[in-house]
């Protein structure tokens, strides 16, 4: 698998021994071990833009079904994963996590998905992954890309000093994750650093 390279190599925070950066790239074009996009709940919004719905057009319509369906409604906290078994995407696993009602999204929340995500991309043993938030994806806004980056960031080195503490005790695998980019676009990349800075600096 080619190896993700960040488009600021300068950009990148490195904290518990796992490298932290910003990528401006669709998830449906990541070359990664995990990709992971958020959904809010299906029943609420239907609305795609961007790389989520660049995602759903590679997989020809398959996650709008998945979702329409109730597997994957998008509640708050619910996670699918999926395989890319005819290489829909690069990425070797998709991972989708659910936002809940778009009108209580919160920073607390992110915190916990991005706790959940690396829990999640340890079990797996994957050496790396993309998340990509899909908030401005879903029409919705009111939230800073420096606060989201940082509220993700900060569960993400929570769940890998959990992860770390359990390892040691023989109770969790060794962590092989060395690598986390978080997606934006072009326009909200550089805040979206400032907010990995502040959290993990």
């Amino acid at each position: 698998m080619q190896k993700i390279t960040n488009l600021c190599p300068d950009q990148s925070v490195v904290k518990n021994g796992v490298s932290y950066a910003i990528k401006v790239v669709s998830p449906s074009e990541s070359v990664t071990s995990l990709q992971v996009v958020c959904f809010v709940d299906f029943t609420k919004n239907q609305h795609y833009e961007g790389g989520t719905y660049a995602v759903n057009e590679h997989f020809q319509g398959a996650i709008d079904e998945v979702r329409k369906s109730g597997i994957f409604r998008g509640n708050e906290m619910q996670t699918l994963l999926l395989t890319p078994m005819l290489k829909q995407i690069p990425a070797q696993k998709l991972l989708l996590i659910g936002l809940g009602e778009p009108d209580k999204l919160s920073l607390d929340l992110f915190n916990r998905v991005g706790y959940c995500v690396v829990l999640e991309a340890v079990k797996l043993g994957v050496p790396d992954l993309c998340f990509a938030p899909s908030i401005k994806d879903a029409g919705l806004s009111g939230f800073a890309a420096a606060d989201v980056s940082k509220a993700l960031a900060l569960g993400m080195n929570t769940a890998l000093e959990t992860a770390s503490i359990l390892f040691q005790k023989n109770l969790a695998p060794e962590i092989l994750l060395k690598e986390i980019f978080l997606l934006a676009g072009q326009t909200q990349a550089d805040n979206a650093y400032k907010g990995l800075k502040e959290a993990l600096v």
